[in-house]
C-alpha cells in the first residue's frame, strides 16, 4: 500500500535532530597601542599586555552585615592599559561570510530540509539578502565590536578590506554612524560592501573581510578586553583573568571571536516591545534573549521556532520576520527539540 503524503503542516514541524553552521565566521580581534597620528604605519602599533593589579577596596555590595561593612575587600586581578606615550588602541580581526545557508548539517527529516529550501529559494527571489547584509556590515563600519572600548573615545575611525583584491573602504567617523539607524543607512561605500556580503550569501562567494579600528582614549587609558569566564574561584586566586591571544609579536590582549560575532549579529530591531518607543537593536537569537538585561524579547509568538512555522505552512508572513529567521540560519546553532 502506497504511503500517504505528508501534510505542508508535518514537512513544516522543526525536528527532533536540526543544527547549522555559522556563516559569519570572525576571528578573534588583537589589541595593540600607538598614536592617532600613526594610523597609517603598521610598525609604529605594538600588542597591550596584559597585567595583575592588586586593590585594598571596601564591600559596597547589597546586605553586608554591619560588622563586616569596615572590612577590607581585596581585589585581585587582571588589567589592561595603553601605555603611556601612546594615545590611542588598535583593533584588528578577520570576518569570513559564507552561503549555504539553508543546508543544514545534520537533520533527521528530510521533508522539512526540501520544505526550507523552497522557501528559501522563495525568499532569495521576492526578499534578498541585501537588507540584511547592509545590517551586519553597518555593524562592522560603527564599531560596535568595540564594545566598552567604543565609549568615552574621542575619535574612532574604521577600515575594512577584502582579502582577495585589496580593496579598501576607510571611514573616517565611526560615531557618525549611529548604532540603531538601520533604516537610515545612505553611504555608497557600505552598500557596496553589502552587494559583495549578499553575494556572498547567495551564491557562497568566498569573501573574507580585514577590518581595522583605531579609537583614541588618551594615554595610559583603560582599555577592555573580553574577560574569561572562570566557574569557580578557588580561595587566594585572582577572581578577574582577561583574555591573552598569542602571537609571533607576543602575548596580546584580545576580544573574544564570540563577542565580535555577538556585534555584528546585533541587527534585531524587528522584535516588540510596547514599552519603549525607541528600541535599542539586540542580538540575533531565537527567543531574543537578553542576558545582561534578564529578558528574553522573542517569546509569546514571535520566537524563532513559532514564525518558522508558521512561514513553512506558507501562512502570512512579514518580510522583516523573513529576516529574522534567515538571521537566525546565518547566526547558527542546534535548533532541533521535541517532534
Amino acid at each position: 500500500m502506497a504511503k500517504k503524503p505528508k501534510s505542508a503542516t508535518e514537512s513544516a514541524k522543526v525536528p527532533s535532530v536540526l543544527a547549522f553552521n555559522r556563516k559569519i565566521e570572525p576571528s578573534d580581534a588583537l589589541m595593540q597601542a600607538g598614536l592617532w597620528a600613526s594610523r597609517d604605519d603598521a610598525s609604529q602599533w605594538k600588542n597591550i599586555d596584559l597585567h595583575e593589579k592588586r586593590n585594598r577596596g571596601t564591600k559596597s555590595q547589597y546586605g553586608v552585615a554591619d560588622d563586616e561593612k569596615t572590612d577590607p575587600n581585596l581585589v585581585w586581578g587582571d588589567d589592561a592599559r595603553l601605555p603611556f606615550g601612546t594615545d590611542s588602541l588598535k583593533v584588528f580581526f578577520t570576518v569570513k561570510f559564507l552561503g549555504n545557508i539553508a543546508e543544514p548539517t545534520t537533520h533527521n527529516k528530510p521533508d522539512f530540509e526540501k520544505t526550507l529550501k523552497a522557501k528559501f529559494e522563495e525568499y532569495i527571489e521576492k526578499v534578498g539578502f541585501f537588507s540584511l547584509a547592509q545590517r551586519y556590515v553597518y555593524n562592522l563600519v560603527n564599531a560596535r565590536f568595540l564594545w566598552r572600548n567604543r565609549l568615552g573615545a574621542e575619535k574612532i575611525s574604521v577600515q575594512i578590506r577584502n582579502s582577495e583584491n585589496g580593496q579598501v573602504w576607510n571611514f573616517e567617523d565611526a560615531y557618525q554612524y549611529g548604532l540603531n539607524a538601520f533604516d537610515l543607512i545612505q553611504d555608497k561605500q557600505i552598500e557596496e560592501i553589502a552587494n559583495l556580503v549578499a553575494k556572498s550569501f547567495k551564491e557562497d562567494d568566498y569573501l573574507l573581510l580585514e577590518v581595522t579600528a583605531f579609537a583614541k582614549v588618551g594615554e595610559g587609558q583603560h582599555i577592555f578586553p573580553s574577560q574569561e569566564m572562570v566557574m569557580e574561584i578557588p580561595k587566594g586566586q585572582k577572581s578577574k583573568y582577561l583574555y591573552e591571544i598569542k602571537t609571533q609579536q607576543g602575548a596580546c590582549a584580545g576580544i573574544h571571536s564570540e563577542k565580535i560575532g555577538n556585534a555584528i549579529r546585533t541587527i534585531d530591531t524587528w522584535y516588540v516591545d510596547e514599552t519603549k518607543e525607541s528600541k535599542p537593536a539586540i542580538a540575533v537569537e531565537p527567543y531574543g534573549s537578553v542576558p545582561n538585561r534578564g529578558i528574553a524579547y522573542r517569546t509569546s509568538q514571535t520566537d524563532f521556532y513559532t514564525l518558522l512555522i508558521k512561514w513553512l505552512e506558507d501562512k502570512e508572513s512579514s518580510d522583516n520576520d523573513k529576516h529574522f529567521i534567515i538571521a537566525n540560519l546565518i547566526r547558527g546553532g542546534v535548533f532541533g527539540g521535541n517532534d
